[in-house]
């Protein structure tokens, strides 16, 4: 059995950590950036960290880091802002998230800021582990129509390495409901509509900032291109929509990419999924 996991020391008390989660082209970014425009909020890109934690095999059994992290921690650093911070040896999973959490409440209280928003779609697949270790953790999850879902993952994911099938497509989408479905009643977890966002960002902002303990301020809406541009890596290009001006566009590109066969069933899998509530705007 690895060993148990204690959580990380709770920090500063009047930090808010926050986690946006979802499918991946549900409307992560834009929701992150909305919220990194916050003048009491700082953020940084994807960290892809928290997902990746857990080892298997004997790296699990001593209760370290996957090989994978563990490879790409200067990176992580450099996201958070701290290339030269300092990781436990051994990079134990406690030692090294608590490493993280410290550096990210330095950096958020050095930027004059009483939140921080960890943006990575995959925590999705982590919520539990994080539950453990960050303490007071808070998850906005973020839903999209699956149709519009599908289109952009059958679209874009080659630029981060993958690729997907319309069926494969369909199966994530679905997966990250039922995830984001199982924890809609937890406390700390909240669901936010990207139909709602898209189109009314102030009065969905308001709600999401209630439910998350912000005051909510115009900057948001402002701001949310420029937060954007602080957010993205240079080569995520598929992110470039989010610094430019808000559009919203149902199935615009869903229309356009597959035939009429292709579009029923993505259509009919789409509506059979039941979706949870979603915070009101």
């Amino acid at each position: 059995m690895p060993p148990t996991t204690p959580a990380v020391s709770s920090g500063p008390p009047q930090l808010q950590r926050l986690f946006v989660v979802g499918c991946p082209r549900s409307g992560t970014t834009l929701l992150q950036s909305f919220l990194a425009a916050h003048p009491g909020v700082h953020s940084f890109p994807e960290t892809h960290f928290f997902y990746r934690l857990r080892a298997g095999g004997v790296r699990a059994e001593q209760g370290v880091i996957s090989a994978e992290l563990a490879a790409d921690l200067p990176q992580v650093a450099g996201f958070l802002g701290r290339p030269g911070m300092s990781w436990p040896v051994p990079p134990t999973v406690h030692g090294t998230a608590e490493a993280f959490v410290a550096t990210a409440d330095e950096v958020t209280l050095a930027a004059g800021a009483s939140a921080w928003v960890e943006k990575t779609p995959a925590n999705l697949y982590a919520i539990d582990l994080i539950e453990q270790l960050v303490p007071g953790a808070r998850f906005l999850h973020i839903l999209r129509d699956g149709a519009d879902v599908v289109t952009s993952l059958c679209a874009v994911a080659g630029g981060w390495g993958s690729t997907y099938s319309v069926d494969q497509a369909l199966e994530l989408w679905t997966e990250c409901v039922e995830i984001t479905a199982a924890h809609r009643d937890r406390p700390g977890h909240h669901v936010v509509s990207y139909a709602d966002l898209a189109q009314h960002p102030e009065p969905t902002l308001r709600s999401a900032c209630d439910v998350v303990r912000l005051e909510y301020t115009p900057a948001m809406v402002d701001g949310r291109a420029t937060a954007a541009r602080g957010l993205i890596k240079d080569f995520e290009h598929w992110k470039g929509d989010n610094v430019g001006p808000l559009r919203y566009r149902p199935r615009e590109r869903f229309a356009q990419a597959f035939d009429p066969a292709t579009r029923r069933r993505i259509e009919e899998r789409v509506a059979a999924v039941h979706l949870p509530e979603t915070v009101p705007g």
